[in-house]
């Protein structure tokens, strides 16, 4: 376990890990990468041919101060946006009459929320977040715009050869985008970014899933 994270942490990471597994048997997991450039980095990204789940974890010993702002980075490069936290930030419904339900905190908003432990303490009383679950079959949609932000210069400059994207003498990474979103469609552009992202080199992560190019 990485010095940086808590056992709590380390906990919940685990058993996102595990369900994200079982759910989507395949998927490259990714810890820790930037959602864009050098901003909001995501805890757990998992890449599968033409789809990608983000996810942030709160454990008991974190804030959610940052949680608004991160959710809004992994809306922009994912299908689905996760947030794995902790059940002591359930918060009390207050359409509740008579009874002890809780809710998702406001942080949370635009997210899909996983409580952990996993039923939120007892069953049937967590609204909007006991179940831990997304689409059981993989999204045909293209990525939000930004997921494309997600990718390195070179991984970009690949991407735009393997897409026979052409290219002026030494582009730099705005103009590689643009001729990427010009030139291709969205299945083009969600796929290679996919391929990208399985295939690259990270310190924490599965094997990398190199896709032979088509002579």
């Amino acid at each position: 376990m990485p010095a940086y994270r808590s056992a709590a942490e380390a906990e919940i990471r685990e058993a996102v890990v595990s369900k994200i597994r079982m759910e989507r048997p395949g998927y490259r997991i990714i810890h820790e990468i930037n959602a864009r450039d050098f901003g909001n980095r995501i805890d757990v990204l998992a890449v599968g041919p033409a789809e990608i789940i983000a996810v942030e974890i709160k454990s008991e010993k974190d804030k959610l101060d940052r949680l608004p702002a991160q959710i809004a980075a992994m809306r922009g490069a994912a299908h689905h946006t996760i947030a794995a936290i902790h059940e002591k930030f359930l918060v009390p419904a207050p359409w509740a009459k008579g009874y002890k339900a809780v809710q998702a905190p406001k942080e949370a908003k635009g997210a899909t929320i996983w409580a952990y432990p996993e039923a939120g303490a007892e069953a049937g009383r967590t609204y909007g977040c006991a179940a831990w679950d997304f689409p059981r079959q993989a999204v045909t949609a293209m990525l939000p715009a930004d997921a494309i932000h997600m990718l390195w210069r070179a991984e970009l400059h690949e991407l735009c050869n393997r897409l026979h994207v052409s290219l002026g003498k030494r582009p730099n990474m705005a103009q590689m985008v643009n001729a990427l979103r010009w030139n291709c469609t969205g299945s083009e552009l969600t796929k290679g970014i996919c391929t990208m992202l399985r295939a690259r080199k990270c310190i924490e992560a599965d094997p990398e899933i190199v896709e032979v190019r088509a002579a």
